[in-house]
């Protein structure tokens, strides 16, 4: 029997003292009456718990068998009802915050997005407070296929959508489009362009007419396969050129940062502070809350109060978590991760492999300098819509 149980209905301890003390277990049994916590004193002896409402008709049976049934304590039951009685005070505060917690319990005080990509969940959120749906807003006007719809239409980039809410939360997930292939019609006429200046190493043209070969050194924004083909029998006829143009490039790219810059010396002390949230006020708990803190680290801890999966209040604690620290001016170190940086940079913008790299780096008094020369072999073909003349 669960103790919330137990606690409702009542209990009493009870000593029974006889001759056959066993009789008396015997007795119950065959009448239903339930017995709790049996414990052996002695021969004579033992002791037994019963609930309040059949706590007579153990006695009774009791002074059947020739036992006397001593009682030990009470716990629950009529006992708690009467101290609740007594305390009023008690019993208001009770059914105000039960009644407090029913109330909250209709309005929606979290609202969580998931399935974001290319979206942020701030984004989600404004368009979401358009419909009405944001922190306060009464759970149950919250229509899921009208806010879908209102929110498909102001954010294009969601494909799907839908309002989960339970107690006084609201789930919202996402699934945003899949970006579509580029079209073109294979009607419109087009030339391959190159899009760096280099040395034409390979072709690979599917269509078109080719205006370089191997070994022609090449500008960007030169035209590299021609969408304009002779005609033996008729007027030159345009079409779209496809394929590739594989050259060698060499890029050169520079980064820049200050050559020093404050560093942390060591954490002098920490300290906390906090802070109470009430839907979207919040209240300081500590004094000078709008001064700057400038040489310290702070991190936010925010406690919402409530149950998961039951009930949520619109209040939360907040806690701020202060590392004081003291810092001085030394030369920036910084030179292996801008290397390492452009390095990346250049091999996500490269189609194709980097065949040799170089860096220098150079400290220009109040900046720190660091250039990558590389050595590419890439392709270098770009399509490029030839424009139509118009008549």
């Amino acid at each position: 029997m669960s103790k919330i149980d137990r606690q409702v209905k009542g209990t009493l301890r009870f000593e029974v003292c006889g001759a056959c003390p066993e009789s008396v277990l015997n007795a119950c049994a065959m009448q239903a009456v339930e017995l709790m916590e049996l414990e052996s004193i002695d021969k004579c002896t033992l002791r037994v718990t019963v609930f309040e409402n059949r706590a007579e008709e153990f006695q009774a049976l009791a002074r059947r068998c020739m036992c006397e049934a001593e009682k030990l304590s009470q716990s629950g039951g009529s006992k708690s009802r009467k101290l609740i009685k007594r305390r009023r005070a008690l019993l208001l505060f009770a059914l105000l915050t039960a009644g407090l917690l029913l109330l909250s319990s209709l309005f929606i005080w979290d609202i969580q997005v998931q399935g974001c990509r290319k979206l942020s969940p701030g984004q989600v959120l404004r368009a979401l407070s358009d419909c009405g749906v944001e922190q306060g807003s009464f759970r149950f006007g919250v229509n899921s296929d009208m806010v879908r719809s209102r929110v498909m239409v102001e954010l294009p980039e969601i494909a799907w959508m839908t309002v989960n809410v339970r107690g006084s939360r609201a789930t919202v997930l996402v699934m945003e489009r899949e970006e579509k292939p580029e079209i073109y019609a294979e009607a419109e006429a087009a030339d391959l362009v190159a899009t760096k200046t280099g040395i034409v190493k390979s072709l690979s043209v599917l269509s078109g007419k080719t205006l370089v070969r191997p070994g022609q050194a090449v500008t960007a924004g030169e035209t590299l396969v021609s969408g304009t083909v002779d005609s033996i029998t008729a007027l030159p006829r345009q079409l779209r050129s496809s394929g590739s143009v594989t050259a060698e490039t060499w890029t050169e790219l520079c980064a820049l940062r200050p050559a020093s810059e404050q560093q942390k010396t060591g954490e002098t002390k920490k300290s906390f502070r906090f802070a109470l949230k009430f839907g979207e006020k919040r209240i300081n708990l500590y004094v000078s809350g709008r001064n700057a803190l400038d040489e310290c680290d702070k991190i936010v801890y925010e406690y919402k109060l409530g149950i998961e999966g039951l009930f949520l209040l619109p209040v939360s604690i907040i806690k701020e978590e202060l590392s004081f620290y003291q810092t001085e001016t030394r030369p920036s170190a910084a030179g292996e991760e801008m290397k390492e940086a452009l390095l990346a940079y250049l091999r996500q913008t490269v189609d194709g492999e980097v065949l040799e790299t170089d860096f220098s780096l150079s400290d220009g008094g109040e900046l720190l300098c660091v250039t990558l020369y590389a050595h590419c072999l890439e392709n270098i073909a770009e399509t490029r819509e030839i424009k139509q003349e118009e008549s």
